[in-house]
Order: C-alpha cells, then sequence, then structure tokens
C-alpha cells in the first residue's frame, strides 16, 4: 500500500502524540526513540535512556516494560499507584535497518476489575455451602457447622464426635459419581436428626455427630462401612475407609480433624 506523501510527512508527529507508548530499538538492542506517551507514562525523558540496552539501564521501570514477555507489574513509586502495563514487539521492515517497534500499553484499569471479579467469584464460591454432586454439605459448610459445635463442646463439655469415611478403588468418573451418591443417600438415610454428613472432598465424606461417645462412634463407622459395601449400586472394586475422633478437653476443630484424618494414614 502507498500513502500519500502528506501522510507519510505526518507519520512522526502521529506516533509521537499516539496514545500508546512506543519505543524503538536497533539491531543492537539498543534505544533510539522513544514517543511522548511513554515519556510521561514513565517519568522519562529520551536523553536519558538513549543508547541504552535493557541490561544496562537504570530506569528499574522501562527496564521491566522490556524485558516482560506479556503484562509487566510496575511497583508505586512517590508519584504512581501500582501498575500494569500490556507489552509486545514486533521488527519493523527490512529497510528500516533492524529497528524492532516495542508497545507498551496500561491494562491497570482491566487488571483491577479482573481481580475484584475473581474476589467476587471466590467470594460466591464460600457462599456456596452444598456438594453439587451429592446435595450434601460441602467442606465450607461443614467446617461452618463443626466450628460452631466444638465452641458448644468446649463451653459445656458435651460429648462430640466425627467420622470420615474415604471411597478408594475406582478411577472411572461416572462410576465414582453413582459411588458417591449412593452413599451419601445411605448416610442421609441413617444418621439421626441431631447428625450432619457432607462430602469433605473429592473422596471423603466427614460425619459430625453431636452428644456421641468415642465408643458409639466406632461401632456406628464399623456399621456403615457393612452397609456401604452391600449397596446394589457401589461398583466393584470400591474400598472403604474410615477414621473417628471425639472431642476432648482443650480440642479446637483442627485439633479434632487432625487425629480423625491421621486415622487414615
Amino acid at each position: 500500500m502507498t500513502f500519500p506523501e502528506s501522510f507519510a510527512d505526518a507519520m512522526p508527529a502521529m506516533l509521537q502524540d499516539a496514545p500508546v507508548g512506543l519505543l524503538l530499538t536497533d539491531k543492537k538492542k539498543k534505544i533510539v526513540w522513544l514517543n511522548n506517551a511513554l515519556q510521561n507514562y514513565l517519568d522519562i525523558d529520551l536523553n536519558e535512556v538513549k543508547g541504552a540496552s535493557a541490561t544496562s539501564l537504570k530506569n528499574d521501570a522501562l527496564k521491566s516494560l522490556l524485558k516482560a514477555k506479556n503484562i509487566a507489574e510496575l511497583p508505586a513509586t512517590a508519584i504512581h499507584e501500582r501498575r500494569w502495563t500490556k507489552c509486545w514487539r514486533a521488527p519493523l521492515a527490512d529497510e528500516n535497518k533492524g529497528l524492532t517497534a516495542h508497545y507498551f500499553f496500561d491494562v491497570t484499569e482491566l487488571h483491577q476489575l479482573h481481580s475484584e471479579n475473581e474476589h467476587i467469584k471466590s467470594e460466591l464460591e464460600q457462599l456456596n455451602i452444598h456438594d453439587k454432586t451429592t446435595g450434601m454439605l460441602n467442606q465450607h459448610g461443614l467446617m461452618q457447622t463443626l466450628e460452631s459445635q466444638v465452641s458448644r463442646s468446649r463451653r459445656y463439655n458435651n460429648p462430640l464426635s466425627l467420622i470420615i469415611i474415604e471411597t478408594g478403588g475406582i478411577k472411572d468418573k461416572k462410576k465414582l459419581t453413582q459411588a458417591l451418591v449412593a452413599i451419601s443417600l445411605l448416610l442421609n438415610d441413617q444418621l439421626r436428626w441431631a447428625d450432619l454428613a457432607g462430602r469433605l472432598d473429592s473422596h471423603r465424606f466427614l460425619l459430625i455427630l453431636p452428644e456421641t461417645s468415642a465408643n458409639d462412634t466406632t461401632a456406628l463407622a464399623e456399621k456403615l462401612t457393612t452397609q456401604i459395601g452391600a449397596l446394589d449400586k457401589t461398583p466393584k472394586g470400591l474400598t472403604i475407609a474410615t477414621s473417628t475422633s471425639s472431642w476432648e478437653k482443650g480440642d479446637d476443630l483442627d485439633k479434632l480433624m487432625s487425629r480423625a484424618e491421621k486415622g487414615l494414614k
């Protein structure tokens, strides 16, 4: 494409005033030019950096931009807050003697919006306390409930026990899902109204048993293991391991859970 002579004459001024930061390096990767937008963005002057390379630059911000492969994070300064810059480069045509153009675009606002969206997404996930596969409480819901039960036991010295049921031996995702749903239905059917059961993670269930002694908890764990093994809808090869723990004076949630999890190792 051939541009009118007047257009070609206007190119330097257009690039100088472009809203995107622009810098040129020669075939030795030394800086030969940068436009007004980049000078204003970094509070530098061409004379300060002309002839320098990315390795010899004293300006840390520009050094980060030149070395970045995609997004560069610029730390806060006395003048600017922390910023993020999109960086990309492209060699110019051969007749331009090996010049490479470096483009820089401030994406701080976009980055902040992305971070805010991720934070909101995380908060929404935290608010969801039910497991999508089984409909039972998920780990977040279980820990909320257990925290209140532990506080009650610490205050009134009431019995409180846990059972962790761990499944294994099934690699097929569809068959594992069928087994988990079948087990969840059994647990909901067998537990008392005061008991709570939920999906602790991808392969484990947690049962929270208020007012239940250690001996009764052990007996219940054995009973549930037998019942799960007898379910019609559990696939062949399914293995079940259980472990229990009961509240002791001085326990907090972490100690109670830690003892139950150690029993599975």
